[in-house]
């Protein structure tokens, strides 16, 4: 057998015993080896042992905080290091998986990725130049958007909280604004009022598109005007129908739906989800939402007086009639 030494093939050099006084027994008790004694200066000498290179700790000095809404090549870096998709938005997927990374390496578990964990991350420097969060803590919003608005500011709060982006404050809006809030520690109640707005980067009012002022205006003259309730009385008699939500046949919540898209007021789906979507007031006014149950199992639309318009069941179409029970709680939208 060869060894490879300087680039050539030689053949091995049998070790000459440096003159010390040692004798190989003597040598081996004391721990040296054969070529730690090898003769130096001369040609045959073996090339002397290249010591591993010593490890340096890639730990890096991460000092700033990037979470839930944050975008920028600080959140691609995140992404690639938690191996979520890589699109720079910091989303439900991606805070999902910053969980599970800290949860791995030991850290407190709360989706932020702050100076440990960015640390841990081998990120380094701060995010001021990428991400949003800088701009978020110095947002001043002062309007308000909430479920059934649209326009241009319902699109920044969508890309803020990683849902489709459509201009409609719909259920996964809602959702996502929710989700947004306890993440961040901030009132959850799906609505984009001046602290939630504030934290998600939005700027200025909500006055530039058709947001809540416009509704609130819209919402006093239906209750004035006694219109939803016109509504409502021109349906009595249209017979139940499970999942129904036309003039052809009603469940409660499709009933509610209905009526209230005839005043441009978009409503959700289901019982719950309109409860959720709703305001909860404790003076209903005529025009208002009961609700039966929480979660809710029936609903209607407050008449006054003690009365209201639903569609009851496959026995009760829709009809004006007392309501029944005092447990009950009321919504504005």
């Amino acid at each position: 057998m060869t060894q490879f030494y300087a680039g050539r093939h030689r053949a091995p050099q049998q070790p000459t015993l440096r003159k010390t006084g040692l004798s190989v027994a003597a040598a081996a008790a004391l721990g040296l080896t054969a070529p730690a004694l090898l003769t130096t200066g001369t040609a045959s000498a073996a090339p002397a042992t290249v010591s591993a290179p010593s490890v340096t700790s890639t730990t890096s000095a991460f000092s700033d905080i990037v979470g839930y809404g944050d975008r920028g090549s600080v959140v691609r870096q995140i992404q690639r290091v938690v191996g979520t998709s890589v699109d720079g938005i910091f989303g439900p997927a991606t805070l999902s998986a910053v969980k599970d990374y800290q949860a791995d390496n030991g850290l407190a578990v709360d989706g932020v990725v702050g100076p440990r964990t960015g640390s841990e991350m081998g990120l380094g420097g701060s995010t001021s130049s990428t991400s949003t969060r800088a701009a978020s803590s110095t947002s001043n919003f002062t309007g308000v958007v909430r479920y059934g608005d649209r326009g241009s500011l319902v699109r920044e709060v969508q890309r803020a909280v990683g849902t489709g982006v459509d201009g409609v404050f719909g259920p996964a809006t809602l959702s996502g604004v929710k989700r947004f809030q306890a993440d961040n520690g901030l009132a959850v109640d799906g609505v984009v009022g001046p602290r939630t707005g504030s934290a998600m980067g939005l700027q200025g009012s909500s006055s530039s598109s058709p947001t809540r002022a416009s509704r609130t205006a819209t919402r006093t003259a239906i209750s004035s005007n006694s219109s939803v309730l016109d509504t409502a009385a021109g349906l009595v008699g249209i017979a139940y129908r499970y999942g129904g939500t036309t003039p052809s046949g009603f469940d409660c919540s499709g009933f509610t739906q209905y009526v209230f898209a005839q005043h441009g007021i978009s409503l959700p789906r289901t019982a719950e989800q309109q409860r959720q979507a709703a305001t909860r007031v404790s003076s209903p006014q005529p025009g208002d939402l009961v609700f039966f149950g929480a979660p809710a199992y029936h609903m209607g639309i407050y008449a006054g007086n003690g009365m209201m318009y639903d569609s009851g069941n496959s026995r009760v179409p829709v009809s004006k009639r007392a309501i029944w029970t005092s447990n009950v709680t009321y919504g504005r939208v």
